[in-house]
């Protein structure tokens, strides 16, 4: 069974729609805020009083052989120079790393999808080479390569399946007992030179095939 998510927003990358808000992060553990009650006796023991607040917990289910986005992939804001730069962001340490005569600031944040299965079952992912980015009420351009998966520590890498597209289709083992596994997308945002301000945006497709 395939199932597939996309997205990114502002400079960003995203298993789901540019600018939209990233699904809340798969809660592991469901928690629940009880009611509370606090009792106030009054001069006369006969005549107590009570008076209560109540609070309220929320959860995002993730349905087995499911696939869902958490976040969008953030470059943060860049104000570009007379030359081309980049800025790449590693999916692992979260950071995010400049070339050329760029300025860089915000958030930098990789993508992160969840997904549920069986422990030690087989997952397939496959995600694109590039993503283009196009400024909002305009044809400008930038484009992302260089996507990096991490999966650490919820997926154990199996190898390729020898399609030649290197990050296009490799295979994991799901490691939690729970079946529940996260992962995360980087990669390498081209700025131009004198690249023309503006809010980027654009789309790609992760698809998870679970065996």
């Amino acid at each position: 069974m395939a199932l597939s998510g996309a997205g990114l927003r502002e400079n960003t990358m995203f298993r789901g729609t540019t600018n939209r808000k990233p699904v809340v992060r798969l809660l592991r553990t469901l928690g629940a805020v009880p009611v509370l009650a606090l009792a106030a006796l009054a001069a006369n023991p006969a005549q107590a009083q009570r008076v209560s607040a109540s609070g309220a917990s929320t959860a995002t289910v993730v349905a087995p052989l499911a696939l869902l986005v958490n976040q969008s992939l953030n470059f943060g804001r860049v104000a570009p120079g007379n030359a081309a730069a980049t800025v790449t962001l590693n999916p692992d340490t979260q950071v995010c790393t400049t070339t050329g005569p760029i300025v860089r600031t915000g958030v930098c944040q990789p993508a992160e999808f969840s997904g549920m299965g069986t422990r030690r079952m087989t997952v397939r992912i496959q995600m694109p080479s590039t993503i283009t980015l196009t400024r909002v009420g305009g044809t400008q351009t930038m484009t992302v390569n260089n996507l990096v998966l991490d999966t650490t520590p919820d997926l154990q890498f199996l190898g390729g399946n020898g399609n030649g597209l290197g990050n296009g289709n490799r295979r994991y083992e799901i490691v939690p007992t729970n079946g529940i596994f996260d992962f995360r997308i980087g990669g390498r945002l081209n700025v131009g030179a004198n690249q023309l301000g503006g809010v980027y945006n654009g789309t790609f497709v992760v698809t998870v095939q679970y065996q």
